[in-house]
């Protein structure tokens, strides 16, 4: 982590923002919800676990052109009715991270191979972790799961692939890191807003820039949340005034079933189940944008295919022609919604089973592995 002193830009920003005290803030818009709030001046939440990081040897000098930067978010941050103490707190020193930008051309789940990703998500460890906490918040998941109706073995995948249940995935500052992106990442007008959504979780949340650590990408929490998805879905499901997505179960969990339904998933539906072609099967039918249901797909020789047709369902060769088939259902395109990657969603949904099933089943630590069971669509 880096901590830099400000020189130019602290006086600059300084007496802009105090001449900004002078007018009065306007209302949040719509695009970017506001947080509730149980009082007027809450208390400051836990602060979110912290990952140590080695800082920096020496201060890289001031970016005149990213300085100016600054100033002008801080303009439009104004125009969102974030206070001037926060914009003043959360921007003084910062400074672009370059490792950031590596690591965002380095995602495991868009560079490693289908297989391989699954295979390293899906371990030994986070089954036995995911049994782990299923048994230690039986009682919890039983109650999320009853409300949003989201079974509690995708909540664990999910958990357990994100953040390793709360131990991973907490290096960054997320603003330096989304500040980072926004200035001279590949998609900058992304992350700009993303900035703009983390700047109103301080302000909202009364928490200060080190507080919100996250990933390189600035996802932050225990099931990683982008700024904007914790403004428009996070849950305080406990109860005690705030959504507290970096240090409690109840919220964590609340907060990633809330996701999911707000993004259509479907009580009741699995996610798919891995298939066999018969030979000489055509490929090219193959793609989330092909949809036939169950007895059409049996009609061109897919025989496992299952569940009533008024269900559609793709067929996906995630590692090409040769590698294993799998029949996925509305439900799976639902966790890409939550992440873009295939191999990212087969993933949660292989953990998912492995976790749903009991210690003595000896189940491999992926379906690459070896052929598994197939699970039919209920």
């Amino acid at each position: 982590m880096h901590h830099f002193a400000s020189r130019g830009f602290s006086s600059l920003l300084v007496a802009g923002l105090l001449l900004g005290l002078i007018g009065a803030c306007k209302p949040l818009p719509e695009t970017i919800p506001p947080a509730a709030k149980t009082t007027a001046d809450p208390p400051p939440p836990a602060s979110p676990r912290l990952i140590a990081v080695e800082p920096a040897a020496t201060a890289p000098p001031e970016d005149p052109a990213f300085q100016s930067w600054l100033e002008e978010l801080a303009r439009e941050a104004r125009t969102l009715g974030i206070r001037d103490s926060t914009l003043a707190a959360a921007l003084q020193g910062l400074q672009p991270l370059p490792q950031v930008v590596t690591h965002s051309r380095q995602q495991a789940e868009f560079v490693l191979a289908t297989s391989e990703y699954v295979r390293r998500m899906v371990s030994e460890h986070r089954i036995r972790e995911g049994r782990r906490h299923r048994d230690l918040h039986a009682n919890l998941l039983q109650e999320v799961e009853e409300k949003f109706g989201v079974p509690h073995s995708v909540l664990l995948a999910l958990w357990a692939i994100e953040s390793d249940f709360g131990q991973g995935r907490m290096r960054y500052p997320i603003v330096d890191a989304l500040a980072t992106q926004a200035y001279q990442g590949r998609r900058q007008s992304f992350f700009r807003k993303e900035l703009l959504a983390a700047l109103t979780i301080l302000d909202q949340e009364h928490l200060q820039r080190e507080d919100l650590r996250g990933s390189w990408a600035g996802a932050t929490g225990q099931v990683q949340f982008l700024p904007s998805s914790y403004l428009a879905y996070a849950v305080d499901f406990n109860g005690d005034g705030q959504r507290d997505i970096w240090n409690e179960p109840a919220d964590i969990l609340a907060s990633a079933a809330n996701y999911l339904v707000r993004a259509g998933w479907k009580k009741g539906l699995n996610w798919g189940m891995e298939v066999s072609r018969p030979a000489g099967f055509d490929p090219s039918l193959a793609g989330l944008d092909q949809r036939r249901s169950p007895s059409e797909w049996r009609q061109l020789g897919i025989r496992e295919a299952s569940g009533p047709d008024d269900r559609s369902l793709a067929l996906l060769l995630p590692d090409g022609a040769t590698g294993p088939a799998f029949l996925v259902s509305d439900n799976f395109r639902t966790l890409l919604r939550w992440n873009r990657s295939i191999a990212f969603a087969l993933a949660v949904s292989q953990l998912a089973e492995r976790i749903a099933e009991q210690p003595t089943t000896g189940a491999s630590s992926s379906f690459f592995a070896e052929t598994p069971e197939k699970t039919r669509l209920p």
